[in-house]
């Protein structure tokens, strides 16, 4: 007896644990968002300064986003230098704008993070839990792996690229006392000089890239959470069927009961899907699908321009950006072919088996499985694109196609 609880006192523990580990990055970068009390029963007070942090976000977006843009249109008049600054500020649109959809779903983000503990509280076995764990591994080596390829382009791009190269190559005839330009625009209004103005713009500056390369790795992390849930959720339902129509298959009394339990399951993953998973990233995959071809294109653009000028160093952060958002990209598509995938196996599964030889007022449960699992399950772009392996190479392809279109026009 004494046995048996330590066996469910261990068992709970693992269960929370897990429970834990699955929204686990989630939380943490919402948190640094200021958007994680919002998901939450938070105190009023944390809500409020949640909201005065979110603000601050936004407005050091736009600020240094409006200073860099206006030194571009007045400032600088050769196209190339244009094309070469407008990527920073392209970012910096689509950087607030994913942010702005985060804050606009946070009531949506509140009731999958509870779908998924709930899920975690349904495991009936070792099996499913296995199957729980495998998944929830994979979403969260992949945000891990993300975030490190994110924030070590920022160290390039933010702390390497403007301070530490110029050091390297400046000669010994040039004015070492000289403060370095911390983005192209704000010099031009404020007296870069003075204290503490410079320093102050400094911070603004590397809070932005922070927060903005958190952005980015959050979007990135909501999909990855939400298509590996519903993906291990379809697995377990395979399985099910699959047990039990074995049983069944080796004489045993049909077990209506499990029967009842996969409906069920078969239909809140798919309530999961079309009205979570799908709702919470229909912004998202248009922002990223929108400023992925343009961004690899200036990317591009921009690391022909360096290689002509035999500029090697400088193109290290730009070659790192665009593996970055080739790889953003390619994860959104993978994970929209797999949940169509995942979909289409449980309809598979019971094709494969012998499901009509089970009782007749059966069947017709079995046979509307297999109908629903039929149903397209892609993940789309704001509903105009489903997103696959196919638009991941259109979109390389447009990248590739509008330098072109740049390159024959002298620009």
């Amino acid at each position: 007896m004494a046995l048996n609880q330590g066996e469910t006192i261990l068992s709970n523990k693992s269960e929370n644990c897990h429970k834990h580990k699955a929204v686990k990055y989630t939380y943490f970068f919402l948190n640094l968002l200021g958007i994680g009390p919002l998901t939450t029963e938070s105190l009023t007070i944390t809500k409020i300064v949640s909201f005065i942090w979110s603000v601050t976000i936004v407005a050091i977006g736009v600020w240094e986003m409006s200073f860099r843009f206006i030194y571009i249109y007045f400032d600088v008049t050769d196209v190339d230098d244009q094309m070469d600054l407008l990527a920073p500020v392209v970012l910096l649109a689509v950087i607030i704008l994913k942010y702005t959809s985060i804050i606009y779903r946070h009531d949506t983000i509140k009731k999958f993070t509870k779908h998924i503990i709930d899920d975690w509280s349904m495991i009936g076995n070792q099996e499913e839990e296995d199957i729980m764990k495998k998944n929830l591994n994979m979403s969260n080596n992949i945000t891990f792996v993300f975030a490190v390829m994110m924030y070590l382009c920022c160290v390039l791009y933010n702390c390497l690229m403007p301070h530490v190269i110029p050091l390297l190559f400046n000669s010994s005839d040039q004015n070492s006392s000289e403060r370095i330009v911390i983005f192209p625009g704000y010099n031009s209004v404020f007296d870069v000089d003075s204290f503490p103005i410079y320093q102050i713009t400094y911070v603004f500056h590397q809070l932005t890239a922070l927060s903005g390369y958190t952005i980015l790795i959050t979007s990135c992390n909501l999909i990855v959470v939400l298509v590996t849930h519903a993906c291990s959720q379809l697995q377990i339902i395979t399985n099910q069927i699959d047990s039990l129509l074995n049983n069944f298959s080796k004489k045993e009394k049909f077990s209506y009961t499990k029967l009842s339990f996969t409906i069920s399951r078969h239909v809140r993953v798919l309530e999961f899907s079309n009205k979570l998973l799908k709702k919470m990233i229909f912004e998202l995959c248009l922002i990223e699908v929108g400023a992925s071809s343009i961004l690899l294109c200036i990317d591009e653009f921009c690391v022909l321009r360096l290689l002509e000028k035999k500029e090697f160093a400088n193109m290290t952060s730009y070659i790192m950006i665009f593996f970055s958002l080739s790889f953003n990209i390619l994860i959104i598509c993978y994970f929209s072919e797999l949940l169509e995938a995942q979909f289409m196996n449980v309809g598979e599964k019971l094709n494969s088996v012998e499901w009509y030889k089970t009782p007749v007022n059966t069947r017709q449960y079995f046979n509307l499985i297999i109908i629903m699992s039929q149903q397209p399950q892609k993940i789309s772009a704001g509903g105009i694109v489903d997103l696959s392996f196919v638009t991941y190479l259109q979109i390389l392809k447009s990248g590739f196609a509008y330098l072109q279109l740049l390159r024959a026009s002298n620009i």
